[in-house]
Parts: structure tokens; C-alpha cells; sequence
């Protein structure tokens, strides 16, 4: 288990809308990395280095997104790979985890359309489109042009803002999603978090920015069964609202 929740820098970092458990170790490896590299290259004041960093992760939470709803909207998700030639279909239909969805053929704007899956959203799909427009011409290439702190700061903001719109698209599935688990539940068996975490929280992708949305919105059910979970979120979890 990954705790990004801890990791701050100017009060924010979009760390709480990663998932809270990783597919594997190959994707926490990878991630751990580069929340160390945004890290260190921040506090040099090696503001490019951790800019570069902080879009690497932003892409992670993406396709952190896209494994969502692969998940939690199948029928929809198989129907939008028709569009890609066999091998990529082939790939990204039977993609077990984030990681699965790299290929040398990604275009990284392209991948952001399948955010409509979740709803119309073409003004958050322009924002992460502008994200990768400022990474190209100030980071993917030589020019001469030092990030500077204000900079910096301002594009972290961005990113931010942008991370926090993608969450705000899935809220309605993440409902959807933690109601199914509580009608499957035996209301006789109490809940653990071990449970919780094995069949809910890992199985879906759950960040802490997903736990604290849920606390938020069940926060005046009186049902036990709900009461009881969400003591378990805030109590050991850490989820405040």
C-alpha cells in the first residue's frame, strides 16, 4: 500500500486522488519514483525536473481513470475500443491493471476523449489537453527557458484543478459503485478492513480523495451497515471531511 496522502508541498498535491493500493509492484515502484523525483527536484528549486515529474504522475492517475472504467462502465468501455487495430483492442480490453494500458502507439490527447465515457466533458478533456501543450513546448524540447518558482507554482495549480475536475466525473459511478457493494453485503457479517480493502477499495481503484467523497455523501445515513463502514474509512484510513 502506497501512502501518497502524505506527501505535500504548498499545502496540495493532487497525491490523495491516486489509488490507494497499486495493481502491482511494478506500478508502485514507478510511482513511488516519481513522487521522490518531484520531491527532490522541487526542493533544489529544479523546477522543470519536478514539472516533468508532476505530468508523469498526472498520466498516471489517467490511466488510473481509464482502468475505472474499465471496471465499473464494461459494456460501454469494450464498444469504445472498437476503434483501434486489433492488437491495441486486444490490449487495452483485457488490461488487468494501469500499467497495461502503455503502447508505443499512445497519443496522450487522444487518451483523454475516454473520459466522455463518463459523461460529456469536453471542457475537462481541453484542460488536459492544455496540460500536454505546456509540456511539450516548455518541457519536451531545448529552448532556453528555465522554469521559474512562479511558474512552477501556477502550472502545480493547474494540474490540480484539472485533477480535481477528472475526480468530479466519476463521482456518480463511485456511488453507484459503493451501493452495489452494500447491497451484495451480508448484513450479518460485520465488516473489517481487511474486507474492505480487498473487495472494495483495491478491487476499485479507491483513492482517499474517493473515501472522503463517500464519507461526505453517507454522512447523515442511519443505516448500521453504512455507519459501520465509514468508521472504518475515518478511523483507519485517516478520511476526514
Amino acid at each position: 500500500m502506497i501512502s501518497f496522502g502524505v506527501v505535500k508541498i504548498m499545502d496540495e498535491t493532487f497525491f490523495s486522488y491516486l489509488s490507494l493500493f497499486c495493481e502491482n509492484g511494478v506500478e508502485q515502484e514507478y510511482v513511488e519514483g516519481l513522487i521522490e523525483q518531484f520531491n527532490k527536484a522541487s526542493d533544489g528549486e529544479c523546477y522543470q525536473l519536478a514539472l516533468f515529474s508532476y505530468h508523469l504522475l498526472f498520466l498516471c492517475y489517467i490511466y488510473q481513470i481509464l482502468y475505472k472504467i474499465k471496471i465499473w462502465i464494461p459494456d460501454d468501455y469494450h464498444i469504445a475500443m472498437v476503434s483501434f487495430y486489433e492488437e491495441k483492442r486486444k490490449k487495452f480490453r483485457e488490461a488487468k491493471s494501469p500499467i497495461d494500458f502503455v503502447h508505443e502507439d499512445n497519443k496522450e490527447s487522444s487518451i483523454f476523449e475516454f473520459l466522455n465515457m463518463l459523461c460529456d466533458c469536453k471542457e475537462v478533456v481541453s484542460m488536459c489537453k492544455n496540460l500536454v501543450k505546456f509540456r511539450n513546448q516548455r518541457l519536451g524540447h531545448i529552448n532556453y527557458l528555465l522554469v521559474s518558482k512562479e511558474v512552477f507554482e501556477r502550472q502545480i495549480e493547474e494540474y490540480n484543478k484539472v485533477v480535481f475536475s477528472v475526480h468530479q466525473l466519476t463521482n456518480e459511478n463511485l456511488l453507484k459503485t459503493f451501493s452495489e457493494y452494500l447491497d451484495d453485503l451480508d448484513s450479518e457479517i460485520e465488516q473489517t478492513r481487511d474486507e474492505l480493502e480487498i473487495k472494495f477499495i483495491s478491487l476499485n481503484k479507491i483513492s482517499e480523495k474517493d473515501l472522503e467523497f463517500l464519507v461526505l455523501k453517507h454522512s447523515k445515513n442511519k443505516d448500521l451497515k453504512v455507519k459501520s463502514i465509514l468508521k472504518i474509512f475515518k478511523e483507519d484510513f485517516s478520511v476526514y471531511v
